[in-house]
């Protein structure tokens, strides 16, 4: 029967670890987990504080401060409650919570490890949260092979692994996939034998720069990378065909949030093949990259940052909030730009439109004409034509 991971929980939450293994589905529980804000309640490594029990946390005054304010809020309470209401996450402990949001170093990083029995832990590198500074982050990894948050990464591995002598599982979502697989294959032999399997939940791929030596090599019999089938982020700079597809719910990049995904038993179900939308990813996004070198992709990418920037949001949600405001200032900014950095804006955003043209016939279909094409497609319309007619001036 069809479900989510909250049905999951309802029909497995009360069987404990020493009776089923964990599962996929408990690894993107935990990759959801790790978005939580644990600052206010767990230690960081260097500390040298014990673990935290969930459960002990959920009694504190402070306890609404774990979740992020929005859409998924009541969502994630249900899923804590769920997972404190059986044997199975009951006695989940929480350890050595780590973040930076660093602006001059556009680096946004956050790792915490679950402690789901006495011989298992489970490492959990967060994807990208709604931070402006995040998704410069994630472009940055376009043309670059080594980022900040790679070497937070590869440093806290390799401390969690010195603290406690457990079986390893590591993962993450979105990004925290990439730098789950990216952690990995950076370790010395003794730590990468102690590594069970590392998930990649729609996870950013990596350069191919990165897989072509044999650190790679070395794990990727244990890499376990799953994408919705209209995945966008999982998509981009994967050079590898090594995923599976799930079912999901929802249209386009709203698939990448794990709360809809579908769950028959103790597996997500699988799909046969990717959406339109997810192929063109696929081969327009993917091929541009590989048609520049590092130095035009940098240029490109810190010419539209800077442009968001201007907006002076410090989250996507203040970037699409104001009725539109805020990409009428992104409008005027494209005016300063000079003549070559208009040219190459408009080259690869011309490149694009063909790929949401498409999308919005193939993909989403008479969904939309139920939904009210036009009132859809107009905004859509009119900020390409705005922008288009600027960079011709």
């Amino acid at each position: 029967m069809t479900g989510t991971i909250l049905d999951y929980l309802i029909e497995y939450g009360d069987v404990p670890f020493a009776e089923m293994r964990l599962t996929e589905v408990d690894a993107a529980i935990l990759c959801k987990l790790g978005y939580f804000h644990f600052e206010n309640f767990v230690a960081g490594i260097d500390a040298g504080m014990p673990s935290v029990a969930l459960k002990d946390i959920m009694l504190l005054d402070n306890r609404d401060d774990l979740f992020e304010k929005g859409h998924y809020e009541s969502v994630s309470r249900q899923m804590v409650e769920l997972m404190l209401a059986g044997k199975r996450f009951k006695d989940l402990r929480v350890a050595c919570f780590e973040s930076c949001l660093d602006h001059e170093t556009q680096t946004q990083f956050a790792a915490v490890t679950f402690l789901t029995g006495p011989r298992r832990m489970f490492i959990v590198f967060r994807g990208t949260d709604s931070t402006i500074i995040g998704l410069k982050e994630d472009f940055n990894l376009l043309y670059m092979d080594k980022a900040k948050c790679h070497e937070y990464a590869t440093d806290y591995l390799r401390k969690m692994s010195a603290r406690y002598a457990r079986k390893m599982y590591i993962g993450g979502h979105s990004k925290g996939g990439h730098l789950a697989v990216y952690a990995s294959m950076n370790m010395p032999d003794d730590i990468k034998q102690r590594i069970h399997r590392i998930y990649s939940m729609d996870g950013l791929g990596l350069r191919p720069t990165l897989m072509q030596d044999g650190k790679f090599k070395s794990i990727e019999d244990r890499i376990y990378k799953l994408i919705p089938q209209s995945s966008l982020i999982g998509m981009m700079l994967d050079d590898d065909d090594r995923y599976e597809v799930i079912k999901a719910s929802g249209l386009g990049l709203m698939q990448h949030n794990m709360y809809g995904w579908n769950v028959d038993g103790r597996k997500f179900i699988r799909e046969k093949k990717l959406k339109t939308n997810a192929v063109f990813v696929e081969h327009t996004f993917n091929g541009w990259v590989d048609s520049q070198d590092d130095e035009n992709r940098q240029k490109f990418i810190d010419g539209i940052y800077s442009l968001i920037d201007a907006c002076k949001a410090e989250s996507m949600r203040e970037l699409i909030s104001d009725g539109g405001k805020k990409f009428s200032i992104i409008i005027d900014s494209v005016k300063e730009l000079d003549d070559e950095s208009k040219a190459q804006l408009k080259q690869v955003f011309a490149a694009f439109i063909p790929v949401a043209k498409a999308y919005f016939k193939a993909d989403v279909g008479k969904k939309l004409l139920r939904a009210g094409k036009n009132a859809l497609l107009t905004p859509y319309k009119a900020g390409k034509n705005a922008l288009l007619k600027v960079m011709e001036n």
